[in-house]
């Protein structure tokens, strides 16, 4: 039987096929894009994280994460469950720069800009401490790092509102 000769297949076989290639091609198209490796493995994490606001309304978000480099310069990169890039924060001692798609803001520090994108004041300095394992305080933060050495940590604002809880699971 030649090629012209097979039977024709349904609409709904047709858009099944349509499917899985086109899911083919986006994983292969997720492949194509690797990340730049860190130049410095010390100053590199990945994995995920979440993060409860106690606010009115209550909000909860979590991402995937890769974050290099130290408190006074680098980058934290944030992705979707299929690995899409939806927010980028930039800084060095002098700019901070945010990223969300075509929108980009410019500030002062990383704190500003992180507070912008989560809604709370997250310690920035200490939560480079906590991810390397260190408890260092932080005004109105209180860390757990007892699960430190698998990959996970707990950080919980309690006060100036809105409470919150940070979560961190690290890729080991």
């Amino acid at each position: 039987m030649t090629f012209a000769q097979q039977p024709r297949s349904s609409p709904l076989e047709r858009r099944a096929w349509l499917g899985l290639l086109s899911m083919g091609l986006l994983s292969l198209a997720g492949c194509a894009t690797p990340r730049p490796r860190p130049a410095d493995p010390a100053a590199f994490w990945s994995g995920r994280l979440a993060l409860q606001l106690q606010s009115n309304p209550p909000q909860n978000w979590s991402a995937s994460f890769e974050l290099q480099g130290s408190a006074e310069q680098g980058q934290l990169v944030l992705l979707s469950p299929i690995g899409t890039t939806f927010a980028r924060l930039s800084w060095t001692p002098q700019a901070a720069l945010l990223e969300q798609g075509q929108d980009k803001t410019e500030g002062s520090s990383l704190q500003s800009l992180s507070q912008r994108l989560t809604g709370t004041d997250l310690p920035i300095a200490a939560l480079f401490e906590w991810l390397a394992g260190k408890a260092l305080d932080a005004p109105g933060w209180q860390v757990d790092l007892s699960a430190h050495p698998q990959g996970r940590l707990t950080a919980r604002k309690m006060a100036p509102g809105p409470e919150a809880v940070l979560r961190i699971l690290l890729d080991r």
